[in-house]
């Protein structure tokens, strides 16, 4: 009987420890292609529905995606005022911006997502900073962006857990000289690693109380 009950606790144990909450794993990409090979996204947001350049709605809410700033979003257009006089990357679409330091926040609509990607337009000055946090608005991730400065690139993001919002902090140029571009949102696509470890740790557990029961009789 004891032997039984032993068993019984260890696979208890198991059980409960391959179900314990484990913290977000978050992984960040510069390639699109790699990106993509791990998450399956949709575009969400591209800004071109905007016919004009100038300040818009803030927050502003296309697809899933809300956009907010604590100062104001600006729509920058191709041969635009922005593009031509404050832009060092090349704007060859519509690119949501702000006027003065970028500090664009990301938030959406329905399940979490667990993966989110954008273009991203970076000035002469610093890296711009992307913060990742989950549903709860606790910091799981940050990265700073290693594009050359004045260049297009891209930012990929996925987690283990939902991802509550995206924060984009643009600075030292003072005007509207980074943006993002070309939202896609979906999900991550890869285990989670601690999970996976997780439950064969368990599985191995009950796996030798067995054999030790089995080998007693």
């Amino acid at each position: 009987m004891r032997k039984h009950m032993r068993l019984a606790a260890i696979a208890l144990a198991a059980s409960c420890l391959a179900g314990a909450p484990a913290q977000a794993q978050v992984a960040f990409f510069s390639s699109q292609a790699a990106f993509q090979a791990t998450s399956t996204t949709t575009l969400q947001a591209t800004f071109e529905s905007i016919a004009f350049e100038g300040h818009i709605s803030d927050p502003y809410t296309e697809g899933s995606v809300t956009f907010f700033d604590p100062k104001n979003l600006y729509n920058a257009r191709p041969g635009g005022v922005a593009a031509v006089n404050d832009f060092d990357a090349p704007v060859t679409s519509n690119v949501l911006t702000v006027s003065g330091n970028e500090d664009i926040t990301m938030t959406f609509a329905g399940s979490a997502p667990t993966a989110v990607g954008f273009t991203s337009l970076t000035n002469r000055f610093d890296a711009p900073v992307v913060t990742v946090f989950d549903v709860f608005n606790v910091l799981i991730g940050s990265f700073v962006l290693t594009q050359a400065p004045g260049t297009v690139g891209f930012v990929g993001i996925t987690s283990t857990l939902g991802i509550g919002s995206v924060h984009w902090l643009g600075h030292r140029g003072e005007d509207k000289d980074t943006g993002i571009d070309n939202i896609l949102v979906g999900v991550n696509t890869i285990p989670e690693p601690a999970t996976s470890g997780l439950m064969l740790v368990g599985l191995a557990l009950a796996g030798i109380a067995a054999r030790r029961s089995a080998a007693r009789r």
